[in-house]
């Protein structure tokens, strides 16, 4: 289930919750209660935190050298 952030336009304050998609329009402040909310733009997170692809020194692997480009 997707974690979305929202600001509640009545108190301001920021929260998020874990709610379906389909159940978004009944969230409601925890702070105040209003369901004055708006949905704030959320990072992704892919739960990878400090892993990365490994970076080639060269230029072996890549295409344009692959295909003569």
């Amino acid at each position: 289930m997707p974690i979305f952030d929202f600001q509640c336009q009545e108190c301001g304050r920021k929260f998020d919750l874990m709610i379906s998609n389909a159940d978004k329009a009944k969230a409601t402040c925890p702070e105040c209660k209003s369901n004055n909310i708006k949905q704030m733009l959320s990072l992704f997170n892919t739960g990878a935190a400090g892993k990365s692809a490994p970076v080639s020194d060269n230029c072996s692997s890549c295409s344009a050298r692959t295909s003569g480009g």
